[in-house]
C-alpha cells in the first residue's frame, strides 16, 4: 500500500473546499437568470384613488412594488383581504394615521401605505400633506425623516420578513 504524501491531501481538501465553494455560487447565479425581476411599479387604491394619482402624475401599474392605499374608514380593509393581512395589528381604531408595511422578499420587496383620511382631517382639509407624504414613500424603500405636514398624525412602520419570518 502506498501511503498519502501531505501534498496530495492538502491538494484535494483544496480542490474540495473550490467545489463547496461553487455550488452555493452556481446557485445564486441561476436564481438571478431565472427568475424574473419584481415589481417595479406604482397603484393607488381606495377613497380618492384617482386624485391621488393625477396629483402625483403617476400611472396605475400591476404588479407594484409600492402600494398608497387611502381609507376613510379602517372598517373598509376587511374588504380587501389581500392588503388587510399586511396591516395586521397595526391599522385599526387608535393606530396610526399612516400605517408603512414593507415585505421583503428576494428580489421582490413591495412596500404597502397606508393613509388613515380622518386623521389627515379628511381628504380635502389634508389633501397637500397626504400628496406630500405619499410622494415621500415612493421615492424610497426607507424612509428616515417623515415630514413636518399633519405633524400631529403618527406614522408606525413594519417591516415584514421572508419566509414567514415575522416582522420588525
Amino acid at each position: 500500500m502506498i501511503p498519502r504524501t501531505q501534498r496530495s491531501v492538502s491538494t484535494a481538501k483544496r480542490i474540495f473546499l473550490a467545489l463547496v465553494l461553487l455550488v452555493p455560487i452556481a446557485i445564486y447565479g441561476a436564481s438571478r437568470v431565472l427568475n424574473p425581476a419584481g415589481p417595479v411599479g406604482f397603484a393607488v387604491l381606495g377613497d380618492h384613488a384617482g386624485d391621488l394619482r393625477a396629483g402625483l402624475g403617476i400611472e396605475q401599474s400591476t404588479p407594484a412594488a409600492v402600494t398608497i392605499v387611502l381609507l376613510n374608514r379602517w372598517d373598509t380593509l376587511p374588504n380587501m383581504p389581500d392588503l388587510a393581512a399586511f396591516c395586521a395589528r397595526d391599522c385599526g381604531k387608535g393606530a396610526a394615521g399612516q400605517v408603512s408595511i414593507t415585505q421583503m422578499r428576494y428580489r421582490r420587496t413591495r412596500k404597502i401605505v397606508f393613509f388613515h383620511l380622518p386623521d389627515f382631517g379628511g381628504y380635502d382639509a389634508g389633501k397637500t400633506c397626504v400628496m406630500a407624504r405619499a410622494a415621500q414613500e415612493l421615492q424610497s424603500i426607507r424612509v428616515t425623516d417623515p415630514l413636518p405636514c399633519a405633524a400631529h398624525v403618527r406614522r408606525s412602520i413594519a417591516w415584514q420578513l421572508p419566509a414567514g419570518l415575522g416582522r420588525i
